[in-house]
This record gives structure tokens, C-alpha cells and sequence, in this order.
């Protein structure tokens, strides 16, 4: 006991015992899943490219089929590879659903709330919104301008409404010249649709798309004159706007309840 004692002792730093970290040699089906990873990443296997089969594919890589199946199964989870019933394993494109899917999972979780993803856009898209002053193409200028233009309309359902509302935001990120940033704002764009049919709901079509052509038009008219801090400050009001959307659906939600939770104790009492 002493000796080990000693030992422990002789290993401490300022009273910490310090311990070296064991390296664990990957599997082999770690390893087999990092070759084909890397086939991918590299564009070696393009999207859309068609794995050779199980059996070809454990031949090719001196394993089993067995391994073969695990690496495959851990690239689908990870969105590298997709499985199409009745035709074999193809290489998955990459895109903001890599993003969105987990997103989405953790506010119907209550992981997270709407709030906070506001409060993320808050952070991300006055970003964005100063660099697509600075790096906005004429392409870009007119794909935003055509979204208000189409809004401005006054002919759009609730849905598509929603979805050209999205489509401002994205194109704006797109603008900014920067695709992890576009990858971003597309993902929490698409998990935020509901609340933009919501808004429609709560005040009214023509308020929607009356706001919402105002914020977009200030945004763009920055953007265009290259004006990196009044885009920002514009984009901020915006999701000001759009926070003041949340308090009053979430406020709104709340008076439903209360009137439910009253109706069903009268229901109650003149039941019993």
C-alpha cells in the first residue's frame, strides 16, 4: 500500500492527480466508415453516386459484410448516405437538412425554445445582413426584389406567403457570400415557418404582408446603396418585429387556455 501510495503521490500536480489519456485504436468498421467518409468528403463519390453492393463493396475493402453494413449504417445517420428501397445506397447531397432536422428535433423536444432561435437570428442575420451589402450581386438584388414584389401582390395564400417570407431571408443569406452561413439561416428559416403562418393567422393577412413587404423593402434598399450599418439596424428591427409576433401568439395561446381551463371547470361543476 505505501508503494502505491507513493506512486499516486509522485504523479500529483498542485494536488490534481494527472492521468494520460489511452488511446483507443479504432474499429474496424470505425475505419472502413472514415474510407468511405473520406471518398465523400473528397467528391471521390459524388451525390447522387450509387454505392457498389454489399457484398462487392466487403470484397473491395478486405472486410466483412457485417462491417460493411455497420460503417453504411452510421454514414446514413449521419446524412452522407441514403438507402432508396429496391435500388441500393447512394451518396446523400449536403445540405442545410444536416442542420435543419436537428434543429427542429430539439424545439419539439422543448429543448429550445422559439425565443432563443429568434434571439440566434438576432446574432446571425444582422451579420448577414452586413455583408450582402457589401457583397450583394445584381442577381441577387433582383431574386430579393422579385420575393417583395410577389408578396406586394396581395394574391398569395397563407402557405406561399410563408414560404417567400423564408425565401427574402435565404436569398439575403445567399447574398452574403458565405455558405455555412447560408446553411444556417436556410435551416432555422425552415423550422421558423410556422410561426410566419401564425402571424397571418393572428393579425390578418394584409397586416402580414403589409409588414413584412415594409421590413424587406428597408432591408433591400440598404443592401443596394452598400450601406453595411443601416442594413444591420434594419435587419435588427425587423427581427424586433418578429419578436413582438412571438409575445403576442404566445400571449394570445395563453388567453385561450385560460378560457378552455374556465369552460371545462363550469362543464364540470354542472355535470357533477
Amino acid at each position: 500500500m505505501a508503494d502505491e501510495y507513493d506512486w499516486i503521490q509522485s504523479n500529483q500536480l498542485g494536488g490534481v492527480l494527472v492521468f494520460t489519456t489511452i488511446v483507443r485504436d479504432p474499429t474496424l468498421t470505425e475505419r472502413t466508415q472514415q474510407q468511405l467518409e473520406r471518398l465523400i468528403v473528397d467528391r471521390r463519390l459524388e451525390p447522387g453516386d450509387r454505392l457498389p453492393p454489399q457484398e462487392e463493396l466487403s470484397e473491395l475493402l478486405g472486410v466483412s459484410r457485417t462491417v460493411v453494413r455497420e460503417a453504411v449504417r452510421h454514414l446514413t445517420a449521419k446524412g452522407l448516405l441514403e438507402g432508396r428501397r429496391g435500388s441500393g445506397v447512394y451518396v446523400k447531397a449536403m445540405n442545410a437538412d444536416a442542420i435543419r432536422e436537428p434543429i427542429e428535433l430539439l424545439l419539439r423536444a422543448q429543448v429550445i425554445t422559439r425565443s432563443q432561435i429568434i434571439e440566434a437570428r438576432e446574432l446571425l442575420e444582422v451579420k448577414i445582413s452586413g455583408l450582402a451589402a457589401q457583397r450583394a450581386t445584381p442577381q441577387d438584388i433582383e431574386a430579393m426584389q422579385a420575393t417583395i414584389e410577389k408578396m406586394a401582390a396581395g394574391n398569395l395564400t397563407p402557405s406561399e406567403f410563408a414560404a417567400t417570407d423564408v425565401a427574402f431571408h435565404n436569398l439575403l443569406a445567399r447574398a452574403a457570400g458565405n455558405p455555412l452561413f447560408l446553411a444556417m439561416a436556410n435551416s432555422i428559416n425552415d423550422v421558423m415557418i410556422n410561426l410566419r403562418l401564425s402571424y397571418t393567422n393572428l393579425y390578418g393577412m394584409a397586416q402580414a404582408v403589409e409588414l413584412a413587404v415594409q421590413d424587406h423593402s428597408r432591408i433591400l434598399d440598404q443592401v443596394k446603396a452598400r450601406d453595411v450599418e443601416s442594413a444591420r439596424r434594419a435587419m435588427e428591427k425587423h427581427l424586433a418585429h418578429t419578436r413582438k409576433v412571438l409575445e403576442d401568439l404566445e400571449a394570445s395561446v395563453a388567453d385561450e387556455n385560460r378560457v378552455a381551463a374556465v369552460s371545462d371547470s363550469v362543464a364540470t361543476r354542472f355535470s357533477s
